[in-house]
């Protein structure tokens, strides 16, 4: 009886850490993925206002094109499933006109193009229509998460 007892209690630990060990994995996905999106934002947002200066310099226009680069490389990391679970509206919002809004803009330029400049810059526009609606009510799920 005792070793029926001790192999049901091993049982026991075992599925409590492994349930554990899922929720550990999903808060760190979960953590990695606001990481992502809400750094990705924020580079791309700091590139923008670099690129806006009244004194650019070659220099300052490839150091704003290498962050607006790695904020959209962690864009490119933001998994759909984990926003529409912030709203439904963000993932196909954040891919249509944040994710291709810089894609248009960054390869634009990269070939001199002013339409693709301009339709990603379009793009970006209704992003930030749609995000400064809903940035509240998103970070604060961000933040109860």
């Amino acid at each position: 009886m005792s070793r029926q007892y001790l192999l049901a209690w091993m049982a026991a630990v075992l599925l409590l850490l492994s349930a554990c060990s899922e929720s550990d994995e999903a808060s760190k996905v979960s953590e990695t993925q606001k990481y992502y999106l809400l750094e990705s934002l924020n580079l791309v947002e700091q590139a923008g206002r670099a690129l806006q200066a009244s004194d650019l310099t070659e220099a300052s226009i490839r150091q704003a094109l290498e962050t607006m680069d790695r904020g959209l490389k962690l864009a490119f990391q933001v998994e759909t499933g984990f926003l529409d679970n912030l709203d439904v509206r963000l993932g196909k919002n954040y891919q249509r006109y944040f994710v291709k809004g810089v894609e248009n803009y960054r390869l634009g330029i990269e070939a001199a193009d002013r339409a693709q400049q301009q339709q990603g810059l379009e793009q970006l526009g209704q992003w930030a229509e749609f995000w400064s609606a809903e940035q509240s009510a998103i970070k604060a799920k961000l933040q109860s998460q």
